[in-house]
């Protein structure tokens, strides 16, 4: 009896972990990396805008030698709230369009680089509208670089592939998949077992996280995103400032997931070997 209960145990907990990692694969794809909100709100930080000023502003230097300014005298009026609200409109495109192949993205506003050409010349209402646009323009053509077969055309492939359209299905079998495996081991470990069964339990779900974490882990710590091999540019700092923001929720999300299963299962087992020595 036993030996049976010790094989039931071990094939409904390697279910759970495989019920526990489907699950967390699922969400994290749905409501991370699919998740416009979750991208618009951590993906423009300040390093991502100071980095993306930095490229924009060598394009900005020659408009400005164009017209008789100096050099770094624009790159100030592209500010942090501007990048983000572009980087917004531009994530609102990608994840709103069905057809990604050509982002159609929005315009650039000129009223900065306007405002600035009226306090600082004495160009006419026509030179102070064309300097602008040239501005405008400059900066457009760095931030849109994103448009480019390589993101465009991946995510579109990402976005219609199985994975992705099903994810919340998987996401809910999974969920349910654990809960009845849970169910299942507390069933196996009725009174005085039942704290055996909760290390089972925690074990399992311990481990079906320690599945997705530890990819995700070696991810960052190895700097993948990193090692890409596009050259400096505006698109190179969209495209990793992307990518770290996905893995970054993942890997925070698991790691607290990790902890907190890990010390359930430190609890379970702490119960359970002291009930077996009042026991003895």
């Amino acid at each position: 009896m036993k030996v049976l209960k010790g094989i039931g145990t071990l094939i409904v907990t390697a279910v759970l972990i495989a019920a526990v990692a489907l699950t967390l694969a699922a969400g994290l794809i749905r409501f991370v990396a699919m998740n416009p909100s979750y991208v618009k709100m951590f993906m423009p930080s300040k390093s991502y805008c100071g980095e993306l000023r930095e490229r924009i502003s060598e394009d900005l230097d020659h408009v400005a030698l164009l017209y008789g300014f100096g050099d770094g005298e624009l790159s100030k009026l592209v500010t942090d709230k501007s990048i983000r609200s572009y980087t917004n409109k531009m994530i609102d495109a990608l994840y709103e369009q069905e057809d990604t192949s050509v982002l159609e993205l929005p315009a650039y506003p000129t009223e900065a680089f306007a405002e600035y050409a009226r306090k600082h010349t004495s160009y006419s209402e026509q030179g102070i509208q064309d300097f602008a646009e040239d501005c405008a323009l400059a900066v457009e053509e760095d931030l849109s670089s994103v448009n480019v077969e390589l993101v465009t055309g991946q995510f579109g492939t990402l976005r219609s592939s199985p994975i992705v359209r099903y994810s919340l299905i998987l996401f809910i079998a999974g969920l349910m998949l654990s809960v009845l495996m849970i169910a299942f081991l507390k069933l196996m470990y009725l009174g005085e077992s039942r704290r055996a069964g909760a290390v089972a339990i925690w074990g399992g779900c311990f481990m079906g996280v320690t599945v997705v974490f530890v990819p995700v882990m070696q991810f960052l710590l190895f700097g993948y995103v990193g090692r890409l091999n596009i050259s400096v540019s505006a698109f190179r700092t969209i495209l990793t400032g992307y990518l770290n923001t996905i893995l970054e929720g993942w890997f925070f999300i698991l790691l607290a997931l990790e902890i907190l299963t890990f010390l359930l299962l430190l609890i379970a087992a702490f119960r359970a070997g002291r009930r077996r020595k009042n026991r003895k």
